[in-house]
């Protein structure tokens, strides 16, 4: 039961972080200047910002832990004795997604 209840509080905390990130991303994306077309250079000068990538990397992890965990309570809701094992599938989901996702950033910083 422990460890349900920090998943539900992690799960509305990240929803918060999520939203706020999501309007950073979508205010510099879409109304700094909404007529420029973003390209592959574009992006790539744009992610060399601490910020941008901060911004970028909190959307990929913060995400990932929101909608995997919501797939493990749909889960759970159905299958309630199988939670350690999607728990732990799930994670490890999670953990290949994040360093793909991660890889795919660093292309941006290594051209």
């Amino acid at each position: 039961m422990k460890g349900s209840l920090w998943a539900w509080i992690f799960h509305r905390i990240t929803a918060i972080l999520l939203v706020v990130l999501v309007a950073i991303h979508f205010g510099i994306m879409h109304f700094v200047d909404p007529t420029a077309v973003i390209t592959f250079a574009d992006s790539q000068v744009r992610l060399q910002s601490a910020l941008y990538m901060l911004v970028d990397v909190g959307l990929l992890v913060l995400g990932l832990y929101h909608g995997l965990n919501g797939i493990r309570n749909v889960v759970l809701d159905y299958w309630p004795r199988a939670g350690k094992a999607v728990g732990w599938i799930l994670t490890l989901v999670g953990i290949v997604a994040v360093g793909y996702g991660s890889l795919a950033l660093k292309a941006f910083l290594t051209q």
